[in-house]
């Protein structure tokens, strides 16, 4: 996490030079101009234009000073948990740390834990499910590297967890990497159950579940989305992102799975500035790999793929969506083969987690 620590006052500039080897690596410190009894090559005179400035720059902010000036100072920029940084706050005597925004997802309340162990203070997290010590949806989320769908529904089976409702915690068995889940989930107080328990209705008021697939759930729900699925695309010259994302949600839809679950996207080199394939990649925030056509026509050679003459001529190679969805995902179980949109081929694969074997 790359972090900024920021202090006002000489004792605050004192603390943050001793938190800092305690942080890690990616921490820089900023202190008021004049107020600089450590050696920090950032100094600044106005905290809110230095705040204006840098914001956008860092995961995690740590500022010695007063609660007040910090919620003034940093109101203008607070957009959504989902992306807001990490904010916890420290006064300059080293008593008291407190997670003040982006507790689960940004990491707010680890970063005020291990704050508080380094310098001997009083950690102060008020989140509800840490403060009734229960499981929440979204740190888990953020333990087991997944996406939260819907987002809207999270704040519904959060509250439902703190009031005390049968919320159940559920995991596709089918899943690679299924093992892996089932341990770091052990490793946060949670227990997974199989997606049978779905079926029994009487024994839970609301579900946290664990897959790529989209399911018929009555009951209140959230789903955590591994990134689970690589996906070949082939394009026309101009066609839009908007008809690439079409594409590939349509592609994701007729197989049961989730968009939300897309790793990674494959094309072929020939494609790796067409804009809209480029941005379609943006949107979903997943990195996109290009081949060329040695590495394709092997592909199709080793599967055994279908080969299109028209694609042959404009590309140099039979077939594109295939053989990338297989390079991308390392795995050649295709669970969507070629399919044709407007403007656009898809073709989708399951991802091999190599990692975790």
């Amino acid at each position: 996490m790359k972090l900024a620590v920021i202090s006002v006052t000489n004792k605050g500039a004192e603390l943050a030079g001793r938190l800092a080897p305690c942080l890690g690596s990616d921490v820089d410190l900023y202190v008021k101009a004049g107020r600089n009894p450590i050696n920090s090559p950032h100094s600044y005179q106005s905290l809110s234009d230095l705040v204006h400035e840098i914001f956008p720059r860092y995961e995690g902010f740590i500022f010695i000073m007063a609660t007040g000036i910090v919620v003034r100072v940093i109101a203008p920029f607070v957009q959504d948990k989902r992306i807001d940084p990490a904010v916890v706050v420290m006064d300059d005597g080293g008593n008291f740390v407190i997670s003040l925004l982006s507790g689960h997802i940004g990491g707010a309340n680890d970063l005020t834990r291990l704050i508080a162990a380094a310098a001997g203070a009083t950690a102060v997290i008020t989140t509800a499910t840490d403060i009734a010590s229960l499981p929440a949806a979204d740190v888990l989320a953020v333990k087991l590297e997944l996406e939260i769908e819907p987002f809207s529904a999270l704040k519904t089976i959060n509250s439902a967890i703190v009031n005390g409702d049968r919320v159940v915690f559920l995991i596709d068995k089918a899943l690679t990497g299924y093992q892996h889940y089932l341990d770091l989930a052990a490793k946060q107080g949670v227990e997974l159950a199989g997606l049978d328990e779905l079926a029994c209705k009487a024994g839970y008021d609301a579900a946290v579940i664990i897959t790529d697939r989209q399911l018929a759930v009555d009951k209140p729900h959230l789903y955590l989305r591994p990134a689970s699925l690589a996906v070949g695309v082939g394009c026309r010259r101009g066609a839009t992102g908007g008809e690439v994302l079409a594409a590939i949600k349509q592609a994701c839809s007729e197989i049961g799975r989730s968009i939300k679950s897309v790793a990674v996207i494959g094309s072929t080199i020939v494609k790796e500035h067409e804009i809209g394939l480029l941005a379609a990649a943006e949107q979903l925030d997943v990195p996109i790999e290009f081949f060329n056509n040695e590495q394709l026509a092997q592909c199709i050679e080793q599967n055994k793929l279908a080969l299109s003459d028209f694609v042959n001529e404009t590309i140099g190679v039979g077939n594109v969506c295939e053989p990338a969805a297989i390079l991308t995902g390392q795995s050649s179980n295709l669970l969507l083969p070629k399919t044709k949109y407007h403007k656009v081929t898809v073709a989708i694969a399951p991802v091999k987690y190599r990692w975790w074997e």
